[in-house]
């Protein structure tokens, strides 16, 4: 039975499919390229994206490796993700709903686990974490690319407050310390941590989630709160001169190993 925190996930993302696939945020070319360039896919390998949405790493991962799987949660974001691969024609692309907490995938069966601004939508980001490690065989690797909190509590209070009245579906960010010890804690050792800034428009992140006007009311009013400050999980938050908010997004990527 699905859990209250599923329900909530599916139905942001069944809403959400269509502006994912169209937004210039999600699809910057520049975090994916580093992503890649620190997961170093091989042609033999095979890949798992888990919380793979509409299937957007599949473009740059797929062509790379031998065989690339996606999972998500939301059957709406799965029927997109095989739309695109099959009109793109990506090599070795399937996808599949499933729970991150419990893959259909067999144990020690992956070379290469991606996750890419899934975990902070994941309620127990330590029981996806497990399961990411269990899938991986001896030697295999997972590279988690998700927003950066803050490691002062009080920034980051202050951004869960923004980021759960921006999207009902968000669980919780994690500092990289936090990612860092959960993976450790399932198994993987930790080889390469980076750390990503990204410039975010307000109003088109805003209009990426669905929230009641009231909430996307209060967002504005927080980051406005926080121009000028680093309240807003320790991000530079900055209004020009037509009154547009924005700020600067901290993500990271880690590349853990299966021991």
């Amino acid at each position: 039975m699905a859990s209250g925190e599923d329900t909530r996930v599916r139905e942001q993302f069944t809403a959400q499919v269509e502006r994912f696939v169209r937004s210039p945020h999600v699809n910057a070319a520049e975090p994916v390229e580093r992503l890649v360039a620190l997961a170093a896919p091989a042609p033999h390998e095979r890949a798992l994206d888990v919380g793979c949405g509409p299937g957007l790493l599949a473009r740059a991962f797929a062509p790379r490796v031998a065989t690339f799987t996606g999972v998500d949660l939301t059957p709406a974001m799965v029927a997109k993700a095989r739309d695109i691969a099959r009109a793109e024609q990506l090599p070795g692309a399937a996808f599949a709903v499933g729970h991150a907490a419990r893959l259909p995938v067999r144990s020690a069966s992956v070379d290469l686990v991606l996750t890419r601004l899934a975990l902070h939508h994941m309620s127990d980001p330590a029981a996806a974490l497990a399961e990411m490690a269990r899938v991986l065989h001896p030697g295999g690797r997972a590279a988690c690319f998700d927003i950066a909190a803050s490691e002062d509590p009080e920034a980051a209070a202050y951004q869960e407050r923004v980021e759960r009245l921006r999207d009902p579906s968000h669980a919780r960010c994690l500092a990289p310390s936090g990612l860092l010890a959960l993976l450790g804690r399932a198994g993987l050792e930790a080889e390469r941590l980076e750390m990503l800034t990204h410039p975010i428009d307000a109003e088109d992140w805003l209009a990426r989630a669905d929230q009641a006007p009231p909430a996307a009311d209060e967002v504005r009013a927080l980051l406005a709160a926080a121009v000028g400050t680093r309240r807003f999980g320790g991000k530079a938050v900055t209004r020009d001169a037509a009154g547009r908010l924005a700020f600067a997004q901290r993500w990271m990527i880690v590349v853990a190993r299966r021991g």
